[in-house]
């Protein structure tokens, strides 16, 4: 029965990944959504411009991250597959990974706790299901968005640096899987990858009551190998782009949002000091709950089954003491975001899965079960993903006007004049950063631009998004017929509106 039960939460786990990627990869385009475009567009500047350290958008702003995720879609991008699945696939592998990871941390914390070791595979199986099958990552399994790729790297530095802590004998392949996990981390979103370096003096002064137990991991050189990965782009891109990088992505990225000092970088969104982050202090564990639903309720009652004089001292305090520092680290910036907690959610979920396993078992309900309904999650998350961007059908709209572009215009030379903030570049294999330049205007056979009055276009897209919300309509238009009309002092004449 044992068997049987392991190897339907194993299966039941397999269909559930089956089951949110297919309807997210087979669901309307959601790509223009939020700050996926500017994520695609790094990509394309690297393939077609070769800015591998810094970068730019389809406005010519720089990158505001570390471009760890869009170098690892440049390889696939540039065999000629300038699809949609090919700048996701780093955010599919991290969640799937993750997965993997969660799976194996939960085994063998659960091995160590009497009470389940005997179901400790099939609670881990359920770990895995209530890290992956929950509403963030119904969004992030299938959005261009670092923020999978560093909770995998995140993920694999707890793992290792517990391991490290924990073990009698930590061995070097932790040291050196740890030391490399942060490296990626901050190659991947920067500061994140303080978190931890924080968690390990921190287990081993709260769980082991050691603090010199850090000395096996050789901490300092742990930090320095991921300062060096880090270094390997922070480097060369401080030397070659000063002003951008200490403006815009120390000052405006790190320092303003985070201290609340935006003014001192000529930034408006967060001012007031680093006291404005308190005034919000509660609004993370309150994501937490809402955004791990409905595992969040059995991992906060595997707090309280605990007890908190225990939770330190059980064998799931690594887990325990994962999540309240995660929450903290990013409860203390001012700028806070949903997303930010998402390295919560697998060290959540063994704690829902140790509650399912030793609470619900009291009730008859077997872990297979629990797997069960994870499975129904799923598909109740897929309905209802399909359903929201089934209303806006903004980015299939844009995949189809680039797919008729591009067989009308070949290789020709294309300009770009106020097409938005969407993926219409990448779709096309382009890459023009801001505005075209006069020799670009010079060569080009095309413009793509809003629709116009004056003169009529060769191709008309229906509704596509222009930024966000807001939706216009693309024509396509021979530069011979209206160079004359986007000349600089040519009175403007766009954004017709669409006929009915």
């Amino acid at each position: 029965m044992m068997v049987k039960g392991r190897t339907l939460c194993q299966i039941l786990l397999g269909c559930c990944a089956v089951v949110m990627l297919s309807s997210r990869v087979t669901a309307p385009s959601a790509l223009q959504r939020f700050d996926q475009p500017r994520t695609v567009s790094y990509t394309a500047d690297i393939v077609v411009n070769g800015r591998w350290l810094l970068p730019r958008d389809m406005f010519g702003h720089v990158a505001t991250k570390p471009p760890l995720v869009n170098w690892m879609a440049v390889p696939v991008v540039a065999l000629g597959f300038w699809q949609e699945w090919a700048v996701k696939w780093p955010m599919v592998a991290g969640t799937l990974l993750t997965t993997a990871l969660t799976v194996t941390i939960a085994r063998n914390l659960f091995r160590q706790i009497p009470e389940i070791a005997i179901v400790a595979d099939e609670a881990a199986f359920i770990a895995g299901a209530a890290w992956l099958v929950n509403p963030a990552n119904m969004t992030m399994i299938y959005h261009c968005r670092p923020d999978p790729v560093l909770v995998l790297f995140l993920t694999a530095a707890w793992m290792f640096a517990t391991a490290i802590i924990c073990e009698n004998e930590p061995n070097k392949i932790n040291i050196g899987g740890f030391s490399i996990a942060i490296g990626l981390a901050a190659l991947t979103k920067g500061p994140a990858a303080l978190v931890p370096i924080i968690y390990l003096p921190l287990a081993a002064w709260i769980i082991r009551g050691r603090p010199g137990f850090i000395r096996r991991g050789h901490w300092w050189w742990v930090i320095l190998v991921g300062i060096g990965i880090f270094s390997l782009w922070a480097v060369p891109t401080a030397i070659r782009y000063p002003a951008p990088f200490f403006k815009d992505l120390v000052g405006r990225e790190l320092i303003g949002p985070t201290l609340g000092l935006d003014h001192q970088f000529g930034g408006k969104r967060y001012t007031g000091g680093p006291m404005v982050a308190f005034k919000l202090i509660l609004q993370t564990p309150v994501w937490f709950v809402q955004r791990f639903l409905p595992w969040s309720i059995p991992s906060i009652g595997a707090l309280c089954a605990i007890g908190w004089k225990r939770w330190f001292q059980h064998p799931l305090a690594p887990a325990i003491l994962w999540i309240f520092l995660v929450l903290a680290f990013f409860a203390l910036a001012v700028r806070k975001n949903a997303d930010y907690i998402l390295p919560a959610y697998p060290a959540a979920a063994i704690l829902a899965a140790y509650f399912c396993a030793t609470y619900l078992r009291r009730f008859r309900v077997r872990l297979w079960q629990v797997a069960a309904l994870a499975l129904v999650l799923a598909l109740g998350l897929s309905v209802k993903h399909f359903r929201k961007t089934g209303k806006d059908r903004g980015g299939e709209n844009l995949k189809l006007f680039a797919c008729e572009v591009e067989s009308r215009i070949d290789n020709e030379p294309v300009v770009f004049i106020g097409t938005g903030y969407n993926t219409l570049q990448f779709f096309l294999h382009r890459h023009q950063p801001g505005a075209p330049t006069a020799e670009q205007m010079a060569a080009a056979k095309w413009v793509i631009m809003p629709l116009r009055d004056d003169t009529p276009a060769e191709l008309e897209s229906s509704l596509v998004t222009k930024n966000q919300e807001m939706q216009f309509v693309l024509g396509l238009y021979r530069m011979e017929n209206v160079r004359a009309l986007i000349h600089p002092d040519a009175p403007p004449n766009l954004g017709r509106r669409p006929r009915s």
